[in-house]
């Protein structure tokens, strides 16, 4: 859940710092006071699309952050476990937004990507808001909402998966099909420029040895000079070696270890000095000896140097990488002399394949059926309580075309309503009202908020277009929902507020001589609840009468 949150320089909010607590929460406020502005925040902080105008137009820069209580065994605890982002007491997420610059997201310190702020956000809140009555009418997002009931998200990713292997293949397919003509000119492009590599032929590893050898060469004279320096000045200068000296130092400290014990160690290290030394000179001596290489061995590895070079400027590809581009060019000519086999196999790859993708898919149909009959009972259920008495709604299944595939399975899905007792099923674009899809619409999303695994439940004034007794019983039941999940509502209806068991007011107001306006969140007292419920069902001007009827509705709950 969402312990605090901090918003600086956001929108019309300089400075704003509140704490939540669990069960339900109302944010209420004057129509235009700012009150969706905390949802706006948490929306951006948890990975959503930004934009300059969010920041304070006196400031560059606006500061969201917030912190979060986590269960041991959440997934967003595995999330932050598998991204090395552990936590001791609460998970913060921060992020900076920069005006005409990329923001800047955080978790726990870390600098991370708006991508990744969207990863753990999914698994810490849910936010409804007011356009998803409006988009409730597209049939993607009836079929969404189905597979969130039907806890379909794994077996859909999977499936895109699967959706994009077998879409890949089918274009590799169409090209060995379509293009014969261009594979014919292909392949005799292939086979003159194989013909051309042919001629240097060449090998796995050989470049690599080339270029050591080269090396070699190029510095032959000074690795001659230097190792025959070594080697002399070591052990075979007949004047005065180091070998012969230190021979000369170990003899005469043998003599004085008569007189001195002690000296003994360092004798005896003078000792295994001395033949360590001759036995380095020993192997150094063939090493320089070795270097020289005969003349046309040294022509042979100059010439195939520079035909490594010339032939990698004309492919346009690197040195090392002749061999395995000879390789490859070798096996796309042999797929262009046999393109039946081509296709003999593109066409088993894909069997397979549709395979694991009819097998997901129909797996995926089977609990969209079964969550299906669940979610049309406890929609139509509420929708009852919600004031579409004899209103119902069914969910009507179009399979796809036979050994197709695509995106969402086998089948689309459409929500069919009836407002009326008696009256036929149909669309919901063709029979409801703005009211009755904004009925629906909380229905579905109460239905889908009690099988939320998230720990807060964000509601940005879905209650728009219901009143009276319905708006009570749409009050009634967030605060149910309250009971086994943190749910934060902004509302403009008392009868939701006055459901709070907390609540925030925002106010706006003029600063600067009236040439600025910013916007500040209160947490109301009891007293100062009962003024605000009253305001909310009176109007501005606040009677007596509308006190006592706001302290009946905040004693009624």
């Amino acid at each position: 859940m969402i312990d605090w949150l901090e918003i600086n320089q956001f929108a019309i909010a300089e400075h704003i710092e509140l704490e939540f607590d669990d069960n339900f929460t109302t944010v209420t406020g004057e129509t235009g006071s700012g009150k969706s502005l905390i949802v706006d925040a948490i929306d951006i902080l948890l990975g959503h699309r930004s934009d300059n105008s969010y920041i304070h137009h006196a400031h560059d820069t606006a500061l969201i952050q917030a912190g979060f209580s986590i269960p041991v065994e959440h997934p967003a605890m595995r999330w932050l476990h598998e991204h090395e982002m552990n936590i001791q007491d609460e998970c913060i997420l921060k992020r900076i937004l920069r005006r005409n610059k990329p923001s800047r997201g955080y978790i726990n310190g870390h600098g991370v990507t708006a991508a990744q702020l969207k990863d753990i956000g999914r698994e810490l809140v849910d936010i409804h808001g007011q356009n998803e009555h409006h988009s409730l009418l597209k049939k993607s997002t009836q079929l969404r909402l189905l597979d969130s009931a039907a806890d379909n998200p794994g077996d859909l990713a999977r499936l895109n998966n699967y959706h994009d292997v077998l879409l890949d293949i089918t274009k590799q397919i169409s090209r060995v099909l379509d293009k014969s003509d261009i594979n014919r000119e292909r392949a005799d492009l292939l086979k003159y420029q194989i013909n051309e590599l042919s001629e240097l032929n060449p090998q796995s590893g050989e470049w690599e040895d080339l270029e050591t050898t080269q090396k070699r060469l190029s510095h032959q004279q000074e690795l001659t000079t230097g190792l025959k320096r070594i080697v002399d000045e070591l052990y075979e200068s007949d004047d005065d070696n180091i070998s012969s000296r230190l021979l000369q130092y170990g003899q005469l400290l043998d003599q004085l270890c008569e007189y001195a014990t002690e000296l003994k160690p360092i004798s005896d290290m003078l000792g295994e000095a001395q033949i360590n030394l001759q036995e380095a000179a020993i192997q150094l001596r063939p090493f320089y000896r070795d270097l020289d290489l005969d003349p046309e061995e040294i022509e042979t590895i100059e010439s195939r140097f520079s035909q490594y070079h010339s032939l990698a400027r004309k492919h346009r590809v690197q040195p090392d990488s002749l061999f395995e581009y000879t390789q490859t060019m070798k096996r796309d000519l042999d797929n262009l002399k046999n393109p039946e086999s081509e296709l003999k196999r593109l066409r088993l790859l894909y069997a397979a394949e549709y395979e694991k993708y009819r097998e997901i898919a129909q797996r995926i149909s089977v609990s969209r059926k079964k969550a299906a009959e669940k979610l049309v009972h406890e929609v139509t259920e509420i929708l009852q309580e919600l004031g579409m008495q004899g209103g119902r709604v069914d969910l009507q299944f179009t399979p796809t075309e036979p050994n197709s595939f695509t995106r969402h399975g086998n089948e689309s899905a459409e929500i069919l309503v009836s407002t009326n007792p008696g009256h036929p099923l149909q669309s919901l674009s063709k029979v409801v009202s703005g009211g009755e899809l904004s009925r629906i619409s909380l229905a579905i999303q109460v239905v889908l908020a009690k099988k939320a695994q998230v720990p807060t439940l964000i509601f940005d004034e879905v209650d728009i277009g219901i009143g009276g007794e319905v708006a009570t019983v749409v009050g009634q039941k967030l605060k149910t929902l309250g009971q086994s999940t943190q749910v934060i509502c902004v509302t403009h209806l008392s009868q939701v507020a006055a459901r709070g068991d907390h609540h925030f007011h925002v106010t706006k107001h003029q600063k600067n001589g009236h040439n600025t306006v910013s916007a500040t969140v209160t947490k109301l007292n009891p007293d100062q609840r009962i003024k605000e419920i009253a305001r909310m069902t009176g109007g501005r001007k606040i009677t007596e009468q509308s006190m006592a009827h706001a302290q009946e509705m905040l004693e009624s709950v």
